[in-house]
């Protein structure tokens, strides 16, 4: 049963704005909201709409502890309890909306507070000029994958104790095998000692003519000094404490355990461990640069600044040691090799890329094979011919290449 009661005049009660808007047909928010303010008595029966609203809330209620519970038990052990709901609403939305994930994800995560502990009624209220400062910053984001580490049932950890740091190429194997052999082991018991070094550097001086008070052969001394020292001697402690290079290089190497004494392979060993640190000619330390200019003196003992083929096959025969019928069937190919066909003038410069070329070259066919001890084997024969005529051309009777254009030239400049 309806009641209505009369309002006095002057009386303090609110008036009923929003029953005066209905009855002229307007509707707006501000009624609507107004009469969720002023808490009107309902004008319909309770009986009509209770249980309607008792079930709107209901399943609103629940809906949304179910929610909240499956945030809260995902992100509860990862988050604290001060953490703004709009972020796992923002992050939600930008997992389940959008097509690229990942984009959309980070463009909302820029826009998230950064700072874990601040309250949502921090974030309403507008932050001062310091506080905006301390937030802006850089958001590190962090990529990670999965990494194969060593353990104990993988093949990683059964390397061989004994296993060379570097080895050499096996050019470079023959190349030093003949420097052991043809010019240090004269006994032939693939083992060597200082005495080597200097029968083989006296030989150098003899052949060059060099006196004893000479600067060349002072220089030949400190040379033959750095030889001993790197070749004869114990290895550095950070090499020779190593299981493969003791059992090489170390004393007992020899067979007889007899310090200063390298064999072979403990030879080969250490010209791969120099040589493994250096890519050019001024990586070398200063005795091999110094051998080099030692060598290009020696063969050009007549002081003319370039080496001759007479004064190289000279070489060949007093110091390497060669017969005269060797020396002869491969003079023409040796410097050849060692000139660019006659093209260059084998000067220091040029010798300079040939000594280097036998110390770090790895394939044959360079002219590093010809600057010590001669191949005994032929060599293979360039894969193609190299074309040098191209070069002493006049410019004006070169040929531009262009793809379309169909011509009889047989070689391109590079």
């Amino acid at each position: 049963m309806e009641m209505k009661k009369t309002e006095k005049a002057g009386s303090l009660s609110p008036v009923k704005p929003a029953l005066k808007k209905e009855d002229d047909g307007k509707n707006s928010r501000s009624s609507s909201r107004s009469e969720k303010e002023l808490k009107l008595p309902p004008e319909k029966s309770p009986s009509d709409d209770a249980p309607r609203r008792e079930r709107r809330l209901s399943r609103a209620s629940e809906s949304s502890k179910e929610t909240l519970e499956r945030q809260d038990s995902k992100s509860g052990s990862l988050t604290s309890p001060k953490v703004s709901r709009k972020y796992f609403t923002n992050w939600r939305q930008a997992c389940d909306k959008t097509k690229d994930k990942t984009k959309e994800l980070l463009k909302r995560w820029r826009t998230l507070p950064e700072a874990e502990g601040i309250s949502p009624e921090e974030h309403m209220q507008p932050a001062s000029k310091s506080e905006v400062d301390n937030r802006r910053g850089w958001s590190v984001h962090v990529w990670t994958t999965w990494v194969n580490r060593c353990s104990e049932d993988l093949e990683c950890l059964d390397l061989e104790d004994e296993q060379p740091l570097a080895t050499l190429s096996n050019v470079q194997t023959d190349k030093m095998t003949l420097f052991f052999t043809e010019l240090l082991d004269h006994d032939r018991d693939d083992v060597i000692c200082d005495q080597d070094f200097d029968q083989f550097f006296e030989k150098l001086a003899h052949f060059a003519d060099w006196s004893n008070n000479s600067s060349e052969f002072h220089i030949l001394l400190e040379v033959k000094r750095e030889f001993i020292e790197h070749f004869i001697n114990p290895l550095p402690s950070k090499w020779g404490d190593l299981p493969f290079y003791k059992r090489v290089c170390g004393p007992e190497a020899s067979g007889i355990n007899i310090p200063g004494r390298t064999t072979l392979e403990g030879w080969l060993a250490r010209w791969a461990l120099y040589l493994s640190r250096m890519k050019r000619f001024t990586d070398l330390p200063l005795y091999l640069q110094y051998l080099c200019k030692i060598l290009f003196h020696v063969v050009d003992r007549e002081g003319t600044g370039s080496i001759t083929k007479p004064a190289l096959a000279a070489f060949y025969r007093s110091v390497i040691g060669l017969t005269a019928t060797r020396v002869d069937e491969i003079i023409d190919t040796a410097y050849d090799r060692m000139t660019s066909n006659g093209y260059l003038i084998l000067d220091y410069g040029t010798f300079v890329h040939c000594f280097t070329n036998w110390l770090m070259g790895k394939n044959p066919n360079g002219p590093g094979q010809w600057v010590l001890v001669p191949p005994k084997d032929s060599l293979p024969q360039p894969p193609f011919p190299v074309d040098y005529s191209a070069l002493n051309t006049e410019p004006a009777k070169l040929e531009p290449y262009a793809p379309d254009k169909k011509t009889n030239r047989h070689s391109v400049i590079v």
